[in-house]
């Protein structure tokens, strides 16, 4: 063994549970206890060590105090307080019992900040460790960008809504105006800084976008064409970023992934209006690891989020008729079904293969769920592909054959109240219901209607009426893209 190879085999772990961290040994930092915790039959605990500038309290500028008399009074080797010689007299006022972690906010706003942090965010990720991760970078920032912040506030008040029927203490009349104030407030930020764009800022207005982008899906608005203006300003905001840093560097990782699945799945929705011009900027994608992995934040593998894309291309241009022969769309379809094809032979020989560090997070159940969600989506592709490039019929074996499939895969994910893959199954299902006949029909609506009551999306609601009014409404083999610009509806099933 090298030397260099001991000193990282006694690393100590950094983010591991506290007898670990004292004991300086490697913590799989399973929750709610680690293996060596575990092992032994002992307490394991985590705890958050605040750092101030990277340093130790007495390294940093606050330490200083030492310097001029304090002394630290240590109870325990765990805990400390940093105190000074007084007398009562020096005592100028009554004493605070509480220090308030974010001074601008009110305590209604903190504790929707909370909501955020411990509720909210549940139904937006896939797994545990990814809502530490959203969160880890989203707050630090809204404490910096007011846009942001509104923005979070916004999205929690929604979700407290969707929820609990109202935020706490008050009314809906209320609580729906407090949603707008901090929408309003979010967007008259967001204009300003976008007026003058920092480059150490943009990552902060990205992330804005994100979340407005959210809420305009989630809400269930079904006439209201808001999300795709956040959709375009995220394109804007991708490219500002891509010509303003350097070649090593790159967004947050999740703020690049969301992006592109929304983008991909934007110009699958069944009432898009675009010109089928991707958003997505390829010197973008070429910057992020060019292997392939099953992404932990959208649920499915990161090339078939490339193939949606291109499918939705080739929809638009099939659905505008434009001067492109029947051949090419044909070829392009036997292209983009032989690359799923690829893709499916590929994962079903292998177990999946997750971004670096991820799979130890992730419990044996929430892997087969990822596959089986991964797999959804597989089918998801070449429903587009027969439905909408080679223009099969619904009732035909193909079409039934992948609607069948969607709904097994999805009745075998765990159910469960977010940090689950079923967050992202709005998608594969209302697909699969838009071909679905008969039973099906019943089992895709089934299926609709608990991933609503376990999550309290409303878009999942709007999908399932939206789905009920084609069943009524539509002509036979109708397509749904039809009956939606009768009704006038813009929507995403996301």
């Amino acid at each position: 063994m090298t030397k260099d190879s001991s000193i990282r085999k006694h690393q100590r772990s950094h983010s591991g549970c506290d007898r670990c961290k004292r004991r300086r040994q490697k913590c799989d930092e399973s929750r709610p206890i680690c293996g060596r915790c575990s092992k032994v039959g002992v307490a394991c605990e985590y705890s958050i060590n605040l750092r101030w500038g990277g340093r130790t309290f007495d390294r940093s500028r606050f330490g200083d105090c030492l310097k001029g008399g304090a002394r630290r009074v240590s109870g325990d080797k765990h805990e400390f307080v940093y105190t000074g010689s007084f007398s009562p007299q020096e005592v100028s006022g009554p004493i605070p019992t509480t220090i308030q972690a974010f001074p601008s906010l009110s305590m209604s706003e903190e504790r929707l900040l909370f909501h955020f942090t411990s509720e909210a965010s549940r139904v937006t990720c896939c797994s545990p460790h990814v809502q530490a991760e959203l969160c880890s970078l989203i707050v630090p920032m809204a404490v910096e960008s007011p846009a942001l912040m509104n923005a979070t506030l916004s999205w929690a008040a929604l979700h407290s809504i969707s929820s609990r029927g109202r935020i706490p203490g008050r009314t809906m009349a209320e609580s729906n105006q407090i949603i707008a104030n901090f929408k309003t407030k979010s967007i008259e930020n967001l204009r300003k800084e976008l007026q003058a764009p920092n480059p150490c800022s943009i990552d902060a207005l990205l992330a804005t976008v994100r979340t407005l982008c959210q809420c305009e899906i989630h809400s269930g608005s079904d006439q209201l064409s808001t999300w795709r203006v956040h959709i375009r300003g995220a394109k804007a905001l991708m490219n500002m970023i891509e010509h303003s840093r350097t070649s090593s560097s790159a967004p947050p990782r999740l703020l690049s992934r969301w992006y592109a699945s929304l983008d991909s799945l934007s110009l699958l929705a069944p009432s898009d209006d675009s010109n089928g011009d991707s958003n997505r900027d390829e010197s973008i994608e070429s910057s992020e690891d060019p292997g392939v992995y099953l992404d932990d934040y959208n649920g499915y593998s990161t090339d078939l989020s490339r193939l949606l894309g291109r499918i939705g291309k080739a929809k638009a241009a099939r659905r505008r008729e434009i001067t492109v022969s029947e051949q090419q769309f044909c070829s392009e379809a036997d292209f983009l079904e032989e690359a799923i094809f690829h893709i499916m032979e590929r994962d079903n020989s292998a177990p999946p293969s997750f971004y670096p560090g991820v799979l130890e997070k992730l419990s044996p159940q929430a892997v087969q769920d990822y596959a089986w969600c991964n797999q959804a989506y597989q089918q998801t592709a070449l429903l587009h592909i027969r439905r909408r490039l080679r223009r099969l019929p619904s009732h035909s074996q193909q079409i039934q054959d992948s609607v069948k499939i969607i709904i097994e895969c999805v009745r075998s994910i765990a159910p469960s109240y977010g940090l689950s893959p079923t967050i992202v199954l709005t998608t594969p299902l209302f697909t699969a219901g838009c071909e679905a006949l008969g039973e099906d029909r019943v089992a895709i609506k089934q299926l609709l209607t608990q991933l609503y009551e376990s999550l309290k999306i409303r878009n999942i609601k709007l999908a399932l009426e939206v789905l009920e009014n084609y069943w009524e409404n539509s002509g036979v083999d109708e397509d749904v893209e039809i009956v939606l610009r009768r009704q006038n509806w813009d929507f995403i099933p996301y």
